[in-house]
């Protein structure tokens, strides 16, 4: 987990994850964590560095759980948008 998340958004992280452990399909994965009402977006990561699950902050302050992994050919993953850090 590259960020510490913030107690108030544990839940959503906990959530999130117990999708990505118990749903290998990703098109499915994504589509559950879409309908419980989180907005999707998508992260530059790097090969081997970020994993799923891990927890970023981007440019807007809030916190971002990628839920796809990384592959050879794209560095590009979809994450969750979960909330802001304040």
């Amino acid at each position: 987990m590259g960020a510490k998340i913030n107690k108030k958004y544990a839940r959503d992280y906990r959530d999130i994850c117990y999708f990505i452990k118990h749903v290998k399909n990703i098109n499915l994965r994504i589509s559950l964590i879409k309908s419980l009402g989180y907005r999707l977006g998508v992260n530059i990561v790097k090969q081997g560095i970020d994993d799923e699950t891990s927890v970023t902050i981007g440019k807007r302050k809030e916190y971002r759980i990628q839920i796809t992994p990384t592959t050879k050919k794209s560095p590009i993953a979809v994450c969750a948008i979960v909330g802001d850090i304040s």
